[in-house]
């Protein structure tokens, strides 16, 4: 099964070392981060706290650290410090003529319906 990609902004519209936020759907946000001019996309929803802030978090080299708690998260891997705890989703991003394509995620963060 073939990887389905959505266009989600244009690079230069993407910060050095700030965050982006992006809503695929209704439940559904990526932070996307530009460092070193490599681009990241990760789950904008901690999975320690579950508060959609990751894209207000604070950069130090490729890592993230959530703005709540200052968990700190490899923006490569989604794992966190040390290899303990919990693990951010990480999303593949392509760029193509100066646009930003991020990996649609197979399944809802959260699924709310019951």
């Amino acid at each position: 099964m073939s990887k389905e990609f959505q266009k989600v902004c244009k690079i230069e519209e993407i910060e050095e070392r700030k965050g982006l936020r992006f809503k695929f759907d209704d439940v559904t946000e990526i932070a996307l981060f530009k460092v070193d001019g490599n681009i990241y996309a990760v789950d904008n929803v901690c999975p320690h706290n579950h508060i959609p802030k990751m894209h207000l978090g604070y950069i130090e080299d490729e890592h993230v650290l959530c703005p709540i708690h200052f968990f700190k998260f490899s923006l490569k891997t989604g794992k966190q410090t040390g290899d303990v705890g919990c693990t951010l989703s990480t999303f593949e991003v392509k760029i193509e003529d100066g646009e930003v394509y991020v990996e649609k995620p197979d399944s809802k963060t959260f699924d709310f319906d019951f």
